[in-house]
């Protein structure tokens, strides 16, 4: 059931299964910290934001791939230091 939700809402899994730290940093990094970052590189350069732009297009993917993964594999009680 988590993996659902994290397919929904990227770290809400996380959030359900009682990982709430980790869930709250994902959130963040997907809502807020890479769409500033795009936004930030458009103000900068036009070939940076293209640059940055293609690079999180293709990790942005993966990333919610992985989200889903751990959502759905690790036990909130497991901690990878």
């Amino acid at each position: 059931m988590p993996a659902i939700f994290s397919s929904l809402v990227i770290g809400l899994g996380q959030i359900i299964k009682g990982d709430s730290d980790k869930g709250l940093k994902w959130m963040l990094l997907f809502y807020f910290f890479l769409p500033a970052v795009i936004y930030v590189s458009l103000l900068i350069n036009a070939n940076l934001f293209i640059f940055i732009f293609a690079l999180i297009v293709i990790v942005y993917p993966l990333f919610w791939l992985y989200n889903i993964y751990d959502a759905y594999t690790r036990n909130p009680k497991e901690r990878i230091s």
